[in-house]
């Protein structure tokens, strides 16, 4: 089968819907190819914050911000890392995307905007929390492609799976797929990728880092956007760039990926236990507030791995760490699952968690010792209790993954481009497919989301123009 269109967009998650939609609405015929059965990519999985400044919440309540602000905080919280230029042309045009996702029905909560403790802070609050995480933007986006569906302007091709980039002398022309036994080839004046990063793919994580650690990731998200741009000559970039989420624990109903079932965050909930890694060894201060510290912290630690470690006295008279029902959480140290630990010795609990006995005993007897005259030698000040009351506690936390920074490399117009810079003609890139290392290395709050809908609307908006 092979059909004619103006634009192929291969992905309709995050930035892939905007751009179809954006490039419909401007006349062009437009192909949405997806690889899962629905639209929305791995928004089923976000939280769906998103950034901007100078939205209508902003100034409802009165918050007086500016893209001027807004870039110097990014700058700031990645230590001016990244590409500024696009970095910059997300910003400013964040306001813009706000206003177009309320035109499509999406909402957020509180309808104001917020500071977004998960990451480091802001120094405005412009942070905006979907109402029904990211399922509020899918929500938003199956309005906006309803009409142009209709008028035959947007043809979705869903459980479709794009396989190879057609390429006639050097200028991308289409995509060969598979949908079940079929091959679906489409052909157009433009293909932009929007297929998100490779998160779901444990050859890629090995290939770019060396490593595979816990992930959060959808099945489909594999890296073949990637791998068609790199087969057609384009490059890749910010492959020395990684930084994980501190802090998670396995998704018991995902052994390959984790989530946050803690409260392990310092500004929500001071803590109580004492962290220790593979040698039975305090690592940070675990109230360490800066979270770019604490996810650098991780870093460095053997398999990205440590163990929260507390007493009964913790257990009984501290805020709940977990965010699981007490039943579950019991189940979990009554069952056979070793990230989950509980045992009427310090001793016995190392040897079930495999740390050294001796060392982790040193461990706790100094932090105790510090902690009895409120002198930490981590520099610690939130110490409400020693760890001394029978039964102990020990469940195994990671540093995960949520999202890739190596991606394919764009120019400040994301057009795809080659080792030298050059960009090959007809081949776009938006989302989570070109890596969110042009954001610089640090999490920016809500920047994930809000430059992958902002850049995605862009393209559509500027391809073929």
């Amino acid at each position: 089968m092979s059909q004619p269109f103006d634009v192929i967009v291969v992905g309709a998650g995050t930035a892939g819907v905007p751009a179809a939609v954006a490039a419909a609405e401007r006349g062009l015929h437009v192909a949405l190819v997806e690889a899962a059965g629905d639209i929305g990519g791995t928004l089923v999985l976000s939280g769906g914050s998103i950034s901007a400044a100078g939205t209508p919440m902003q100034n409802a309540a009165g918050v007086e911000d500016s893209t001027d602000k807004h870039f110097a905080d990014a700058l700031r919280i990645n230590h001016g890392t990244g590409d500024h230029v696009l970095l910059r042309a997300w910003i400013d045009r964040a306001a813009g995307m706000i206003d177009w996702l309320l035109d499509h029905g999406w909402t957020c909560t509180p309808f104001e905007p917020v500071f977004a403790p998960e990451h480091d802070l802001y120094t405005t609050p412009r942070t905006y929390r979907s109402t029904e995480q990211g399922f509020s933007l899918i929500g938003a986006y199956r309005n906006a492609l309803a009409p142009l569906v209709d008028s035959g302007k947007i043809e979705i091709f869903l459980n479709t799976r794009v396989r190879d980039l057609i390429v006639e002398d050097g200028v991308a022309k289409g995509v060969i797929a598979t949908c079940g036994d079929a091959t679906v080839e489409l052909h157009g004046r433009a293909v932009i990728l929007t297929t998100g990063g490779f998160s779901g793919s444990a050859d890629h994580w090995q290939k770019i880092h060396g490593i595979n650690p816990l992930r959060y990731h959808i099945d489909t998200v594999v890296g073949d956007g990637m791998d068609m741009a790199t087969a057609a000559g384009g490059a890749t970039w910010y492959e020395d760039t990684l930084l994980p989420s501190f802090g998670g624990t396995r998704n018991l109903n995902a052994p390959a990926s984790a989530w946050m079932h803690s409260v392990i965050n310092p500004l929500v909930r001071p803590p109580w236990e004492i962290y220790v890694n593979s040698d039975g060894d305090r690592f940070m201060p675990e109230d360490e507030g800066i979270i770019d510290q604490r996810e650098r912290a991780i870093m460095r630690q053997p398999g990205w791995t440590f163990w929260v470690i507390y007493d009964e006295k913790a257990r009984r008279e501290s805020p709940a760490l977990f965010k699981w029902e007490p039943e579950q959480l019991e189940e979990l140290f009554a069952g056979q699952d070793t990230d989950y630990v509980r045992a009427d010795s310090i001793a016995d609990m190392a040897l079930r968690c495999g740390l050294p006995v001796d060392r982790l005993n040193a461990t706790i007897d100094l932090y105790n010792r510090g902690q009895a005259v409120g002198s930490d030698m981590l520099r610690r000040q939130h110490m409400p209790s020693p760890v001394a009351e029978g039964p102990f506690y020990a469940v195994r936390h990671y540093g995960f993954s949520i999202c890739c920074y190596p991606g394919i490399r764009v120019d400040h117009d994301l057009r795809v481009v080659d080792r030298e810079g050059r960009p090959i003609a007809g081949l776009y890139a938006a989302g989570e497919a070109i890596g969110i290392g042009f954001l610089g290395h640090g999490f920016l709050s809500g920047g994930i989301v809000s430059s992958a809908v902002t850049l995605g609307l862009r393209l559509g908006r500027e391809v073929l123009a």
